[in-house]
């Protein structure tokens, strides 16, 4: 006898921890599926696992600010594993947050893999047992990518980076993303030889140029080593040394972590025994709500690839909470006005469109811009970095239509600005707005 539920959510990452809380909070009977650890790619390795990585890199700098500002600093030196140590600490109390608060919830918590036998029926693997729900949320997000080359396998993969607990003195990684620049510069940071291997002659393409072009600046000047316009061909191993074979060169490392982008995950889900419908990057197809082409079948996340970042999948589990409800008037989403970060040195700040936005939306602009070097380098005779600011806004009614900051706690910044950027901002709103001094912020309502 199969057993019946109101709800099964499939993923136990933030989204779907989310809505699992909300709705087994109303009374409704609620399992979750997940065939991993509970807490997601975010918490077990993504962004909190990489954030904690980051600080540990910022502190060699700030050791070398230290002795501008008259500090005698004596010789220091980096633990690896003390390092991952207190990480896998972290990511544990973490996932026992999560357990907790499920539990608490009335949630039934399955460690097992769930795939469909139909819209409303699934399967588990080890179990062997079949459950059903009159609704069920997939939120599965998302698998790292692999390149299709001879010798793929014998690099890993970003999410496996965070499990190494010791690492060779030269890595090499290829991708021009934001996870592939973050890696570089956090490893960089901890005194590693960094090789960055990318298809094209700029970064972070996904954003607005001057993005990409400022912090493949400050990568060069870091000494992390830059191979552009360069394609893997193939990899191979003798001992522990690692031949990238390129279109150029082959490149000696001893460790080479893939960093190409995600994939939804959806291989092992079966869903060709559903309604559910996938796009060409075989991302579950739903609507405003979250529900796919078959009514029983929503999903939220990394898995629907509309913006892959961790709050917007639990903003998205929120509206489709209230959607279910019936709730009026429900949550919104506008995916324009989501802010994000990227952890490189300096960090990145931006929200809303780039200038590449606008121009393939055929929208009129103009912009604004500024770039300085911050009070606290003062000291400094090669200044290590400088702030950029750039504003882009409708010439008739000069509504600001994307801000980006690049400088120290930028990601801090762009968070208070998404607030604004949220209610409607205006550039009369930065001119009548009364700075802060002295801070590298203030040139945002004194670039005019």
């Amino acid at each position: 006898m199969k057993k019946q539920y109101d709800f099964i959510v499939i993923g136990a990452g933030s989204g779907g921890v989310r809505f699992a809380r909300l709705m087994a909070g109303t009374g409704k009977k609620v399992c979750i599926l997940e065939n991993s650890r509970v807490g997601g790619t975010c918490v077990i390795r993504g962004c909190v696992p990489k954030k904690l990585y980051v600080y540990a890199s910022n502190f060699n700098d700030q050791v070398i600010d230290a002795k501008t500002y008259g500090w005698s600093v004596g010789k220091s030196n980096h633990s690896w594993k003390t390092l991952v140590q207190k990480k896998n600490k972290e990511i544990l109390r973490l996932n026992k947050i999560y357990i907790k608060n499920l539990k608490k919830a009335g949630v039934e918590i399955i460690q097992d893999h769930g795939s469909f036998l139909s819209s409303k029926k699934i399967l588990l693997k080890r179990g062997k047992k079949i459950i059903s729900a009159k609704k069920i949320i997939v939120a599965t997000g998302s698998k790292p990518n692999y390149p299709n080359i001879p010798g793929s396998k014998i690099g890993i993969s970003s999410d496996q980076f965070f499990e190494l607990k010791k690492l060779p003195k030269n890595i090499s990684i290829v991708g021009s993303g934001y996870i592939a620049l973050e890696f570089a510069f956090l490893l960089k940071n901890l005194n590693y030889e960094v090789n960055l291997i990318i298809r094209k002659k700029t970064v972070l393409n996904e954003f607005d140029p001057d993005i990409g072009k400022r912090v493949l600046e400050y990568a060069v000047k870091k000494g992390i080593k830059v191979f552009n316009e360069t394609s893997l061909k193939e990899i191979k191993k003798s001992g522990t040394k690692i031949n990238i074979v390129t279109n150029k060169k082959t490149i000696k490392t001893n460790l080479l972590i893939y960093a190409i982008g995600r994939s939804p995950n959806v291989d092992s889900l079966n869903l060709e025994n559903t309604k559910t419908k996938l796009d060409k990057k075989r991302a579950i197809k739903v609507n405003n709500n979250s529900r796919s082409n078959d009514q029983s079948i929503y999903a939220i996340g990394d898995v629907t690839n509309r913006k892959n970042l961790t709050p917007v999948a639990i903003r998205e589990a929120m509206i489709l909470f209230d959607h279910i409800r019936g709730k009026k008037p429900q949550l919104t989403l506008d995916y324009n006005k989501v802010a994000s970060a990227i952890f490189t040195q300096p960090e990145v700040g931006s929200i809303g469109y780039g200038e590449n936005d606008l121009i393939k939306l055929k929208k009129k602009y103009k912009i604004l811009t500024t770039e300085f070097g911050p009070l606290k380098y003062s000291f400094m005779k090669n200044k290590k970095s400088k702030v950029f600011i750039k504003v882009m806004y409708d010439p008739r009614s000069e509504k600001v239509l994307g801000l980006i900051y690049i400088g120290e706690s930028a990601a801090e910044i762009i968070q208070s600005l998404a607030i604004a950027f949220q209610k409607g901002l205006y550039l009369n709103d930065l001119r009548q707005t009364v700075p802060v001094h002295p801070t590298s912020s203030e040139e945002l309502v004194t670039i005019f």
